[in-house]
């Protein structure tokens, strides 16, 4: 069972009779190049900003497209219920002309109202929505956020696909499309790989694309435009799924960060849990990887993110598949 969906060549065949899709979404390849072309347009239009303020449960990519930016970076802290640390927020930002990046983790949302509160003159807010489902035929809901960007793939059998979108309409970009690149061919027949392995490296590859503007390619616009996702259905298994392991995982030593019992428009991307030790941490990835189950040890950190990583449960974060392609009642006895 794989943490993200798999490619399937037979919903271009589906797509062939549906009636296309109108949008006027803006969808790039990948979410760390929306968020390297909204640091771009925040660049040019404000060259006095030159800091940015992220959590310190972040992967390594957003620092390496910040860095590429030749942003300074400060961190605030994040619980193990996934809130941030508001009074941090509010210290580091005061002296205004920062960018604040906040990640709605896993397929939560934070509140936004506890922004609202803050001093926020000459800040500029960036929505990290790579683990959030939208349905593309629904227009933008307005946030308090100046910029937003997704991630499609991770949660839709595609091959590449972020969304990206301005609260001010400043992103000066025509939609376009392109041929799949090598690897998301080899990407898009992974189903065809019978085992595999228990920790997964999730992303493209860092390269140089990071500050070139590259769009979806033509075969998942193609899927987007015409194929149509039954989102309801996506979310009920997903969520069937965590459930799953919430309850599987009860009498272990790991530690659930979230629940979904309360908000039923959660769509998770994954179970997030932590461990209270090593032993724990280790025995479910080696689990995951004789039961054919990707589970990953997450985030991958940055070097220079260590530093303000605390050696508690940040360092132990387990995330558990809810791929709603497949259903664990009938995987796991």
């Amino acid at each position: 069972m794989t943490l993200q969906p798999l490619f399937n060549y037979k919903l271009l065949l589906k797509s062939l009779f549906n009636k296309r899709r109108v949008g006027n979404n803006v969808l790039l390849k990948s979410g760390r190049i929306a968020f390297s072309y909204i640091l771009s347009v925040i660049k040019k239009k404000n060259p006095q900003i030159n800091k940015i303020i992220l959590p310190n449960l972040i992967c390594e990519e957003i620092i390496t497209v910040s860095k590429t930016h030749k942003m300074n970076i400060s961190y605030y802290s994040v619980d193990d219920n996934l809130n941030f640390n508001i009074n941090e927020i509010e210290e580091i930002s005061r002296d205004g002309n920062n960018i604040i990046l906040f990640v709605n983790y896993f397929g939560f949302k934070f509140d936004w109202e506890k922004i609202k509160l803050t001093n926020n003159s000459n800040n500029i807010f960036i929505e990290d929505n790579a683990h959030v489902l939208k349905d593309l035929n629904q227009k933008n809901k307005s946030t308090f956020a100046d910029y937003t960007f997704s991630s499609l793939r991770k949660l839709l059998p595609l091959l590449s696909g972020a969304e990206i979108s301005s609260r001010n309409n400043d992103l000066n970009l025509i939609q376009s499309s392109r041929i799949p690149d090598f690897g998301e061919l080899i990407y898009s027949i992974r189903s065809l790989k019978k085992k595999r392995s228990g920790i997964s490296k999730l992303g493209h590859s860092l390269n140089n694309e990071d500050k070139n503007i590259m769009h979806i390619d033509y075969l998942s616009k193609y899927i987007l435009d015409k194929y149509h996702f039954s989102y309801n259905q996506i979310t009920s298994q997903r969520r069937k799924n965590f459930n799953f392991w919430k309850d599987y995982l009860s009498s272990s030593n790991l530690i659930s960060m979230r629940s979904i019992d309360k908000d039923q428009n959660i769509c998770p991307y994954v179970y997030p849990c932590y461990a209270k030790d090593d032993r724990e941490y280790h025995k479910w990835l080696d689990w995951g990887k004789s039961n054919n189950i990707t589970i990953i040890a997450w985030p991958k950190y940055h070097q220079d993110t260590l530093k303000c990583v605390p050696d508690n449960f940040l360092k132990k974060i387990l995330l558990f598949p809810v791929n709603h392609q497949f259903d664990l009642s009938n995987i796991i006895g």
